[in-house]
């Protein structure tokens, strides 16, 4: 009946994503939006696009760890570090050089294997002891890194270089590439894809089970260690991929750049975004990467001095700092939350939205 809404009679329609007309709309002008993207933008815009996919799809990971599982890591970047290396020892060691087919899944082979095994504390820490042993395990990884980096000589103290990615014909070269913007954007899809599904699967409802009370789901039947260590191995593993496909992106690895403060900046991502939500991800990988960019050209629009300029980087990290605290304090649901209020506000207009009258006993 028109006008009546749209009501579900199969499991299948119910389960559904996308399922009103509206948003199959929006999902498919959303994906017009951004194949036409290219075409709009120049060379130096799409790198900073692709790096913000590359980044979005590690940001994704960690949210499903902590966000989803409520295991809070801030080694992030260790893994994604292991999986740049990975493919850098590739590179150096074997002749003829590996393709890149092989490299990266190989980097989510050792991603894996390294996150299974920071995953064994959280057999027996939690919360500030368990994010002490990822920190521990950042620093232990970052040293071999760099130990690894330096033990190769002179040259390659500015870091290793790394060829252009080959899929067949096709050649990943400049990183501003659309080439390089459809194939991250396709990874990006996948990875979304898997993930939404993952979160509804068996799997996924363990980690949030284990996530809002781990003794009540051990209690139902759930594996604490199997599934604990599980969502550090899995998201790991995908996050060395995504180092692979960064080490290809950049043309370069260096362990210097793998530190504390990449960690906490997936962390913000999490934190801004909203966790336990895929698309807080995304959101919080937006923020995070234009903040850089919107402080310069303010410190550009407004005309501070150059010696002022200087402090940049101090300015970016409390900006940082106030924007996890405001959205700890006063917005625990990030982004993702402000935009279900703004969407409620709209789907119930012009009726005021209250609350449930409270009864006195």
């Amino acid at each position: 009946m028109p006008g009546s809404g749209h009501f579900k009679s199969t499991y299948q329609a119910d389960i559904a994503i996308f399922n009103t007309p509206f948003r199959r709309f929006w999902l498919i002008a959303f994906i017009a939006v951004l194949l036409a993207l290219p075409l709009f933008v120049s060379d130096l815009q799409l790198y900073y696009v692709n790096h913000l996919i590359l980044f979005s799809i590690a940001a994704l990971m960690l949210n499903l760890l902590t966000g989803y599982a409520g295991l809070i890591s801030l080694g992030h970047a260790a893994f994604l570090g292991a999986g740049v290396f990975t493919v850098a020892a590739m590179v150096v060691h074997i002749d003829p050089v590996p393709p890149f087919w092989l490299t990266v899944p190989a980097a989510g082979v050792v991603g894996t294997l390294l996150g299974a095994l920071a995953g064994l504390p959280a057999l027996r820490l939690r919360a500030v002891y368990l994010i002490l042993s990822t920190v521990a395990i950042l620093f232990a990884v970052q040293l071999g890194l760099a130990s690894y980096q330096s033990g190769l000589g002179l040259e390659y103290l500015s870091g290793i270089s790394i060829p252009d990615a080959r899929l067949g014909p096709l050649v990943l070269s400049n990183p501003g590439s659309p080439e390089w913007y459809y194939f991250l954007l396709a990874v990006a899809a996948a990875a979304t894809i898997f993930s939404v599904n993952l979160v509804r699967s068996r799997v996924g409802r363990a980690w949030m089970a284990i996530r809002d009370r781990d003794i009540a789901a051990q209690a139902i039947g759930v594996n604490l260690g199997y599934y604990k260590v599980l969502a550090f191995a899995f998201t790991s593993g995908v996050t060395a991929m995504v180092g692979g496909l960064y080490a290809y992106f950049a043309h370069l690895a260096d362990a210097g750049e793998f530190d504390i403060w990449m960690g906490i900046f997936f962390i913000a991502m999490v934190i801004i975004g909203g966790m336990g939500s895929i698309l807080g991800s995304f959101l919080g990988a937006i923020v995070v990467e234009l903040l850089p960019h919107i402080l310069d050209w303010s410190f550009e629009a407004v005309g501070v001095p150059g010696r002022l300029v200087t402090y940049f980087a101090a300015v970016e990290f409390a900006v940082f700092g106030l924007l996890i605290a405001f959205f700890l304090i006063l917005e625990p649901e990030g982004l993702v939350g402000m935009w279900r209020r703004i969407k409620n506000y709209f789907e119930l207009w012009p009726l005021k939205y209250m609350k449930a009258p409270t009864t006195t006993r």
